[in-house]
């Protein structure tokens, strides 16, 4: 099988890819590691990114993907056991650290899949850092897959939660994770966990802690979930994210204003 995981690269291989005189476009993936309920691991955010990842870079030359990071900003999750809990600032240099590597080694295109809604502000905050001071470089990021998808998949392919299938551990994270680790799912153990009143109001962002709006752990409808919905997921996200790539390729990385 094709070779693009970084950590399965042997120094003799990573080296001729990276003096080969082609651009090598990295793919970084964050994720967590906390509570979903009894129907779900622990690592969906870590094991859904990584697999996007691996799979978008088999479709592609020159792409590799780094190690997704296994643990996040979970604050909002400690009152279910086990969060593994990285600071706000730990995790910006984190993020900035992982970029600035990739950078020193000569990567200029980096894209970026966020698993874990607790670093969406954290990946942005290091990003716009690192590209401050590195004008040449250009990182796409995508904080957030399961609002990506929900929106190219259409309004009638979930039956939960208004047709979003959105949750922590909800239909589609649970859809999905039956789809790549099944495993690791207990659907039988899935419970009803809806909090709409918090989500109803566009545009405002209610400042949650899990404790207050879900007595398992998750949210959303996980008794939607099926493998058929993970598969679909999996497949979207990674086509999306494939056409991204391969269009960015066509216009050597620049966009909006082209010299």
């Amino acid at each position: 099988m094709k070779k693009v995981m970084l950590n399965e690269f042997t120094g003799m291989e990573i080296s001729e890819l990276l003096d080969s005189g082609r651009e090598v476009t990295a793919i970084v993936g964050f994720g967590s590691c906390e509570n979903h309920a009894d129907h779900l691991p622990l690592g969906p955010d870590y094991f859904v990114p990584e697999e996007i990842a691996r799979r978008v870079a088999v479709k592609l030359d020159d792409v590799i993907v780094v190690p997704c990071t296994p643990f996040g900003t979970s604050i909002h999750y400690n009152a279910y056991p086990m969060s593994i809990s990285l600071r706000f600032e730990t995790n910006i240099l984190l993020a900035e650290d992982i970029f600035s590597s990739l950078i020193h080694h000569g990567i200029k295109r980096i894209v970026v899949i966020n698993g874990h809604d607790g670093n969406i502000p954290v990946i942005e905050i290091a990003a716009r850092n690192i590209k401050e001071i590195n004008k040449d470089i250009t990182i796409i990021y995508i904080p957030a897959w399961w609002d990506m998808v929900g929106k190219k998949l259409g309004s009638d392919f979930f039956d939960s939660w208004n047709n979003s299938g959105l949750g922590h551990g909800g239909e589609g994270e649970t859809s999905v994770v039956m789809a790549i680790r099944p495993e690791l799912v207990a659907i039988d153990q899935a419970k009803f966990q809806v909090p709409k009143d918090v989500f109803d109001d566009y545009g405002v962002s209610y400042i949650w802690d899990i404790s207050e709006i879900s007595k398992t752990g998750a949210t959303g409808d996980p008794r939607q979930a099926t493998v058929d919905k993970g598969n679909k997921i999996v497949d979207c996200l990674v086509d999306i994210i494939v056409e991204i790539i391969r269009k960015l390729n066509k216009s050597d990385w620049k966009y909006a204003l082209r010299k």
